[in-house]
């Protein structure tokens, strides 16, 4: 078995939370995530936008920056960025081939997906020579991999109902869960809460090493997390020069002119907080192309949709599609259609397209027709999905595109 085809077989283990497997094999690979500084990111929504803005705020400040984040668009490279750019697939060979090595050792020890990209990620950093790391985690935060990293400051971003099945089903438990990235005398900068329970959880968990920033009430959705990275920049000394990085599927204007004659937006929104707040941000009629992953209370994740198409006249039309990509399964189309209409959004048959790309090529038409905008949202793998598929049509450099700063 080759060693991607190993990689690709941790797929099958599905989520794991536990220390145990990268505390081992981390010893056995001589402990490279200690041999420099992390930021540490948690958070509901925003991790990522937070991250890639740190990333480029540490080298635009001349550090070596070795930036990871979950999960990949495209190609699993893209988890491990230095200084903005994914490694090379010959790098991340030769280092998964020693993750499999320290994993097949006697006794053997058998890692996620997840942790296993995050392994190669810490041995690449290391060899990289890095100055900081900007650490991303995967899920919740008190049992995730990358809560094993040599953290310096650690950054708390939104809290929602998410993932309940590891992380707990109310917002306190939630909370609980991701502030346990917090280490005794390391700072915690948080984002303000609104429910009280989540900022006792919070203020219980950081005690004085907390610092509350207040949510920006204006802007973007990717705008409102500059308040964190010119915290972090005050914090480490750093300039908080953010403006030529970009993220796929967050950032303002990124892929809007995929789609000749119409003005596209991509939103990597993937639960009920985010597609609110991503859908609030819309202006201009649009027509929109909704794909999703599995959830776990889809009825709950699809209420601000409902709610857009049932107050706001400027969602003049639906279109309704799957994801082809990623870790998780896509809601059939079938399945979005019946729930949609259940809870009172009719479409005509014409708007359910199973294939992401003869999707995103028919919302092109419906909205050149309608002269109107063009809005993709729902999962970050929809955005993957498109993404691959622009790169083979307009023959663009796949790691160029992948490069956000």
């Amino acid at each position: 078995m080759s060693d991607r085809d190993w990689l690709d077989e941790r797929m099958l283990m599905g989520v794991k939370l536990g220390l145990e497997n990268c505390a081992t094999l981390l010893s056995r690979l001589g402990n490279p995530h200690l041999d420099f500084p992390s930021i540490h990111v948690a958070g509901s929504n925003g991790k990522g936008s937070v991250c890639v803005q740190l990333s480029a705020a540490a080298c635009a400040s001349g550090l070596t920056t070795g930036l990871f984040t979950s999960p990949h668009l495209v190609t699993v490279e893209e988890r491990i960025r230095i200084d903005g750019r994914p490694i090379s697939p010959e790098t991340f060979d030769k280092l998964l081939s020693s993750v499999r090595d320290a994993a097949e050792m006697d006794p053997e020890c058998s890692p996620t997906y997840f942790e296993t990209t995050f392994l190669v990620a810490m041995i690449a950093f290391s060899e990289a020579g890095i100055e900081r790391g900007i650490i991303e985690t995967g899920l919740g935060g008190r049992l995730d991999a990358t809560r094993m990293v040599e953290a310096d400051l650690c950054i708390l971003t939104t809290i929602s109902k998410e993932h309940s099945e590891f992380l707990g089903d109310t917002l306190a438990e939630i909370a609980a869960e991701k502030a346990a990235i917090h280490r005794p005398g390391v700072p915690l900068i948080a984002l303000q809460h609104d429910d009280l329970l989540v900022r006792r959880v919070i203020e219980g968990t950081a005690g004085d090493d907390l610092s509350w920033l207040p949510r920006s009430q204006t802007g973007s959705k990717w705008s409102s997390y500059s308040a964190m990275v010119e915290a972090t920049a005050a914090h480490l000394g750093w300039q908080a020069l953010t403006e030529n990085c970009f993220w796929p599927g967050r950032s303002a204007g990124y892929g809007k002119d995929w789609m000749d004659g119409v003005v596209t937006h991509l939103s990597a929104a993937h639960n009920a907080e985010s597609l609110a707040s991503d859908l609030a941000e819309v202006v201009s009629p649009s027509v929109v192309l909704l794909g999703l992953s599995k959830k776990a209370d889809l009825r709950a994740t699809l209420e601000p949709v409902v709610a857009a198409f049932r107050k706001e006249d400027r969602f003049i039309r639906l279109i309704l599609t799957e994801t082809t990509s990623g870790r998780d399964p896509s809601v059939s189309v079938e399945e979005l259609s019946t729930t949609l209409e259940s809870m009172g959004v009719i479409h005509t048959l014409n708007n359910v397209e199973r294939n992401p790309e003869k999707a995103f090529e028919m919302g092109g038409e419906m909205a050149r027709e309608l002269k109107s905008e063009l809005l993709v949202i729902g999962s970050v793998y929809l955005i993957g999905d498109l993404l691959g598929y622009v790169v083979d049509r307009d023959g663009l450099d796949l790691w160029d595109e992948l490069t956000v700063h």
